[in-house]
């Protein structure tokens, strides 16, 4: 960096080539700037860049569920943080850095010591609806009959997710749901986890294959 006083410059700030000059309180300054920006671009920091890239794409996607899956409590790591490190192995990059994601292994809840609910999901074609089924479950110390089932639909194409809540265990039933806008039923995944009737804890999640009827 140079500094000196010039006429020539006057009050102005500007780059020519690789310098930059400027004013700072009433001196001209001259400061040069690097010709190359190191940007490393090994083999696996690109992987590690892609498999970023996608975790954060699919962080996104899933923004409304981690609302429900991944109670708020103070002190601990956010929930998008909590997502990606929880989904850090659903996510794989080969050597030509294609991504892949593993669906069925995708976590969406923040994996607590509750049971994970009993829930079938199905397709009426005729309805275009999502059919939700929930069995009763016993009480047993991870079992509260007041605990809520909650299923996750992600739409993988339109990078999409919708969030139903849906009976206490106790009761359990049925839920119908229609088919969201602009969703092919075919890019659709589904996931089921419980949360306590307050809210702060939540089960593991559990992938649900699709059934059509």
């Amino acid at each position: 960096m140079a500094i000196f006083r010039s006429f020539l410059l006057g009050d102005v700030k500007k780059s020519v080539a690789n310098l930059t000059m400027y004013i700072a309180k009433g001196v001209s300054i001259v400061r040069g700037k690097p010709l190359n920006v190191h940007n490393p671009r090994t083999g696996k920091q690109q992987v590690q860049r892609a498999k970023m890239k996608t975790l954060v794409r699919l962080v996104s996607g899933f923004g409304p569920v981690l609302t429900i899956g991944y109670p708020s409590t103070a002190g601990l790591v956010s929930a998008n943080n909590r997502f990606v490190q929880d989904n850090m192995e659903a996510v794989t990059v080969n050597d030509d850095f294609t991504v892949t994601v593993d669906y069925s292994r995708i976590v969406c809840s923040a994996a607590g010591r509750l049971k994970v609910p009993k829930v079938a999901v199905s397709y009426d074609v005729s309805g275009n609806q999502f059919v939700f089924t929930q069995s009763v479950q016993e009480q047993t110390p991870t079992c509260d009959p007041e605990d809520v089932a909650w299923v996750a639909a992600y739409e993988k194409v339109q990078d999409e997710s919708e969030i139903y809540e849906l009976h206490a265990r106790k009761e359990g039933g049925e839920v119908k749901a229609d088919l969201p806008e602009d969703w092919d039923i075919d890019n659709c995944e589904f996931y089921a986890f419980a949360r306590n009737s307050k809210g702060t804890k939540v089960s593991r999640t559990t992938y649900l294959q699709l059934v059509t009827v």
